[in-house]
């Protein structure tokens, strides 16, 4: 069986422009490292590099933080 790939030189690969859910990235309130991205509603999980409790409702939107503290 042999595969003729000279009949599909013309079809683009089909990869998604975007993805279909926005995700966020989430990061340790202590030690500023990443957890994970995704799109949660809640989360309790231990940060792999500081081993403390990371609870969603101790992490604030990032958007947030930048109007309430402008570090420039």
């Amino acid at each position: 069986m042999e595969n003729n790939f000279e009949e599909y030189d013309h079809v683009p690969p089909i990869v998604p422009q975007r993805t279909a859910v926005e995700l966020k990235d989430y990061f340790c309130p202590f030690c500023n490292f990443k957890l994970f991205r995704g799109n949660v509603a809640k989360f309790n999980m231990v940060c792999s590099q500081c081993n403390k409790l990371v609870r969603s409702s101790m992490t604030s939107a990032p958007d947030k933080d930048l109007e309430t503290n402008p570090e420039s």
